[in-house]
């Protein structure tokens, strides 16, 4: 066998106890936020057609889908990103309830990217998806929840890195440059390719547009906070809906600073790289973390692509960047069975299932020594994995029908019957 099929594909990963510990913290904190901000989960298919990514994803995303034709000759993606296909689940299954609509997701996405440190080709996003209202407290409700699941997790050092995506788009769109055109210019600069964008504007429009855009980058650079926005309106003024994004986002900068002290950074020039972002857009970032591990912003209109046209907004942690970011801080550890049952003989199996199923029954974690160690290597055994309790099933044990219990700690041991097992436990470890 070629030793190229132990290792996983690449880009691919295993997930080792330790690594599924934290993750499983980080899920379980997710799925409290879910309940606390009244988000219902939702799951989507891996596969979809290709035509609903095609359309608004943009020029990375397609060029990065895992793209295949299944083998009823359909062209078909494995997801790439959620939002698309929760926005299509939203017109399928909950057009005719009342707005808003919030729900919530954990699901695997595939990209060819290149692997790096927090970049993986198979990877797993939680996302809030909140449908059916265009106003700001939308906007500050997906913020709150990115800032929420930080703390939760104990992040201190992070910030938020906030702009506004209809800002850039209403500034090419003043140049003449459509919509459908504008995928690639916003590729380029989300991705810092920036004399490929101001090329591709020349090619397009005027030296007037590249200069607009290029203040629009520059000023976070240039000028403080408070003075961003301020500088930021004389670059737009007297473009179409310009004006008017700008002092929405204002407005929502206010709200923002108040709640997140110290956590907010502006930057006008910051656009991200799908294509159906509207309005406001943020990523999270931790210092000397290299990927951005939580991002979202304004989409609105995207469920109109399948005839339900509403204003949404959302997020999507990265929880293998989080997990990744986290490692250092006390989160999550691996479980370890709280009892192990060890037979002296075959003949006692029976018995000892019983006491296995009995302690389970308690909520009490139990393994069954399925090796047949004998007690002294069994006793070892559970003394180097940390296993509190040992119970021994002996034929005397099942002759009196009872079992004897071994705590680990305390190098006790105590003859029970099966019915006083469970609460003797119990008991033992509510005195911890």
């Amino acid at each position: 066998m070629s030793k190229d099929l132990l290792n996983p594909v690449r880009g691919m990963r295993d997930i080792l106890p330790e690594e599924m510990a934290v993750r499983n913290e980080v899920l379980n904190i997710v799925q409290e936020l879910f309940k606390l901000y009244g988000y219902r989960q939702v799951q989507t298919p891996t596969i979809e057609p290709y035509e609903l990514y095609a359309a608004r994803s943009g020029e990375e995303i397609r060029h990065r889908m895992y793209v295949f034709t299944d083998l009823g000759g359909r062209k078909v993606v494995l997801r790439p990103e959620a939002t698309a296909t929760i926005s299509r689940l939203v017109v399928r299954a909950f057009r005719s309830e009342s707005l808003p609509i919030r729900l919530g997701y954990i699901l695997p996405m595939y990209r060819y990217d290149e692997p790096q440190r927090g970049r993986y080709r198979e990877f797993l996003q939680a996302g809030f998806e909140l449908f059916g209202s265009k106003n700001i407290e939308a906007d500050v409700e997906i913020l709150q929840i990115s800032n929420d699941l930080m703390r939760r997790l104990g992040f201190q050092d992070y910030y938020f890195k906030m702009g506004h995506q209809g800002l850039v788009k209403a500034v090419l769109s003043s140049g003449g440059i459509g919509e459908s055109e504008q995928g690639s210019i916003l590729g380029h600069i989300d991705k810092g390719r920036f004399e490929e964008a101001e090329a591709e504007i020349l090619r397009q429009s005027n030296p007037s547009i590249v200069e607009k855009v290029r203040r629009l980058i520059l000023l976070s650079k240039e000028a403080g906070e408070c003075k961003v926005l301020e500088r930021a309106s004389e670059v737009v003024e007297g473009i179409p809906g310009a004006e008017e994004a700008l002092s929405e986002f204002s407005e929502l900068v206010k709200l923002c600073m108040k709640r997140f002290q110290g956590k907010i950074r502006i930057d006008l020039g910051f656009v991200r790289g799908l294509e159906y972002y509207t309005g406001m857009i943020f990523e999270v970032l931790v210092p000397g973390f290299p990927v951005s591990v939580n991002g979202g912003g304004r989409y609105d209109g995207l469920t109109g692509l399948f005839g339900y046209p509403l204003p949404g907004v959302g997020c999507a942690p990265g929880l293998d960047r989080l997990v990744l970011a986290l490692k250092g801080k006390a989160l999550g550890s691996v479980p370890v069975p709280l009892c192990m049952v060890v037979t002296t003989n075959a003949r006692c199996i029976d018995y000892a299932l019983d006491v296995a199923e009995t302690l389970r029954l308690s909520g009490i974690s139990t393994i069954l020594d399925v090796n047949r160690h004998g007690l002294k290597s069994a006793l070892r055994y559970s003394s180097a994995k940390g296993i509190r309790f040992v119970a021994i099933v002996g034929e005397k044990e099942i002759e009196e029908r009872r079992v004897t219990l071994r705590d680990m700690e305390m190098s006790a041991q105590t003859l029970l019957t099966l019915a006083e097992l469970p609460d003797h436990v119990l008991q033992v470890l509510k005195k911890v």
